[in-house]
């Protein structure tokens, strides 16, 4: 690698789910629910969740195109049951590692259903990975949850 520079962003995206917060908060802990938010579904590569304060999250896949391998693991830092997760996580392209990240989520109670605040404080490395990537990809993510919660976005 012929840069070793730091790129620095905080990002915070928020969403509201008609939905109450148990149905949003379990999207996020319950494996099976998340896997298919998070890896859209993809039975391809490695996904594993223990949602507990330490737990850690996993997952390993491959590009569709059999390109680069991406590895995401995050370890739960705090955990209050439909009110917040705050986790830090790193991410690698490879063998090379892109990013560092510290993230909260929060839920809240809305008229109608469940306000998510998340946000993400991230360290993006060596020119691998741009703050512009992660927002788009956790937008979509989030935008996700509302077919697993089975309604539409509000």
């Amino acid at each position: 690698m012929s840069n070793n520079g730091t790129k620095h962003d905080t990002m915070v995206l928020e969403r509201e789910y008609p939905a109450d917060v148990a149905r949003v908060f379990a999207a996020w802990a319950d494996p099976a629910a998340k896997r298919l938010w998070f890896t859209r579904g993809d039975d391809e590569g490695e996904y594993s969740l223990d949602f507990r304060i330490g737990g850690r999250e996993f997952s390993r896949a491959a590009l569709a195109d059999g390109g680069d391998v991406y590895t995401y693991d995050a370890v739960f830092q705090d955990i209050i049951p439909e009110r917040r997760i705050v986790y830090t996580n790193h991410m690698l392209r490879n063998s090379d590692r892109i990013s560092v990240s510290l993230t909260s989520v929060e839920f809240a109670v809305v008229p109608g259903g469940t306000r998510l605040t998340l946000t993400e404080h991230g360290v993006y490395l060596d020119d691998l990975d741009q703050p512009e990537y992660r927002r788009q990809g956790i937008a979509e993510q989030l935008n996700a949850i509302a077919s697993v919660l089975g309604e539409s976005e509000a």
